[in-house]
């Protein structure tokens, strides 16, 4: 299981998404479909992040994002985007989608386990328990982000560990 050892609250700029998506259903997820390791598989036999570093002047953030949006479209999908942090007039490759981030404040949380499964089957619950303790609000959510910033998620420290970072938008009370 993982645990919460960081956590603060960071104004985002407006920011554009840039990656590939998967879209499937939210209840079919949290019933233990998970389709999102294999697409992520995927994503790295494709070289989907190649076209996207490439673009040096417009990468916000040179780690690769996992972004859950659009469930409010009433269907109970939800999409999924793998892909990276990019600044406005990033180009879109072909065969890719974008979304905008309006520039918000959001929760930053750092959640540290010994594999993957440790830290994102636990990051929303724990970052979002720290907003509510903070005095934040989570009720105009519109995306939740897994960041996975080397070398904290790609090296295990001297214990073995991971740090995932994951990003929630908030609002003040």
């Amino acid at each position: 299981m993982g645990e919460l050892v960081n956590f603060e609250i960071s104004r985002l700029p407006k920011l554009k998404l840039v990656g590939k998506e998967l879209r499937y259903n939210m209840e079919a997820h949290m019933k233990g479909d998970n389709r999102i390791p294999a697409f992520w598989d995927k994503c790295f036999a494709d070289d989907i992040f190649s076209l996207l570093e490439k673009q040096a002047d417009y990468v916000y953030d040179d780690a690769y994002v996992g972004v859950m949006l659009d469930w409010d479209k009433g269907d109970g999908d939800f999409s999924y985007i793998a892909g990276m942090l990019m600044k406005e007039g990033a180009a879109v490759p072909d065969g890719y989608c974008s979304r905008e981030l309006e520039e918000t404040e959001a929760a930053i949380g750092w959640v540290r386990g010994k594999n993957v499964a440790d830290v994102c089957s636990c990051a929303h619950l724990l970052t979002e328990n720290a907003v509510k303790e903070k005095g934040y609000s989570c009720d105009q959510m519109k995306w939740c982000m897994e960041l996975y910033n080397c070398p904290r998620f790609t090296a295990p420290d001297e214990n073995g560990d991971i740090i995932l970072d994951y990003y929630i938008p908030v609002s003040s009370r």
